[in-house]
């Protein structure tokens, strides 16, 4: 296989592999190894985890009367002619549906995988929570792990973790602290702003003209309903870096009608 080059030619749509290739990286960060190894995440990020977090939102929007309803009302407020385009800053600021991506974050967990981190310079103490006399020094340079799935199920930080529940962000805005699902800091998924995109503008693109049995709204062209799929086809059953449900599950399947 040919090895890319860093030759600049114009290009008026560059790729993320031109931006790499161009920019002022030492040559070690220009290798072919390097170049799957974003391309893969970008793509990953923008697929995998994203369709599954918009598959539990839907899902639960579905099953719940009252949580699409608030839903519905919101985005009926803010588009009041069906098919109506909004800007993405403008959808971005709706209070409900920002609660309602949250808590599907938080129920889709992102990867579910323990990923590993390493503190280089600074010892870190672990704290026993239920005895905070109880704690352990854990040296620098020490691989330490933990899944998403274990902060996003506390019930010391989610009451009934189980429930899907937009509301809680609102009366709690200090929830935002353990939205950990794209991780946080320096090692933050690449690809958060383009999945925070993708899932606002295809659960908007629905909910403002699809509904349920139970709430269904002037203009709406058709209803939702779930298909031989109940809340086991959503847990968390199997770690495969993602979370995925129950060996036999079929999906989440829907039936779509007008």
């Amino acid at each position: 296989m040919a090895r890319p080059t860093t030759d600049k030619k114009p290009n008026t749509n560059p790729t993320i592999f031109q931006e790499i290739l161009e920019s002022k990286l030492p040559p070690q960060e220009k290798t072919l190894a390097r170049l799957a190894q974003d391309g893969g995440a970008v793509v990953g990020a923008g697929t995998v985890t994203t369709a599954w977090a918009i598959t539990v939102a839907v899902f639960y929007l579905t099953s719940q009367a009252p949580t699409l309803h608030k839903l519905k009302s919101e985005l009926a407020s803010a588009l009041p002619t069906a098919g109506e385009e909004a800007s993405l800053a403008s959808l971005e600021q709706l209070p409900y549906l920002s609660a309602v991506i949250k808590e599907a974050l938080r129920l889709s967990y992102g990867v579910s995988s323990r990923l590993q981190r390493i503190s280089p310079d600074e010892a870190l103490t672990y704290v026993d929570p239920d005895a905070s006399s109880r704690q352990w020094r854990i040296p620098p340079g020490t691989p330490v792990s933990m899944t998403a799935l274990l902060v996003f199920q506390n019930e010391r930080i989610f009451p009934e973790p189980g429930a899907f529940r937009p509301e809680r962000w609102i009366e709690n805005p200090r929830l935002d602290r353990y939205q950990v699902a794209f991780s946080k800091g320096t090692r933050i998924c690449l690809g958060a702003n383009l999945a925070m995109a993708e899932i606002i503008l295809v659960l908007v693109g629905i909910f403002r003209v699809y509904g349920s049995r139970e709430v269904r709204f002037e203009g709406d062209v058709g209803v939702l309903e779930l298909y031989e799929t109940d809340k086991s086809d959503v847990e968390c059953c199997i770690d495969g870096f993602v979370p995925l449900p129950k060996a036999d599950s079929k999906g989440v399947r829907f039936r779509v009608s007008l």
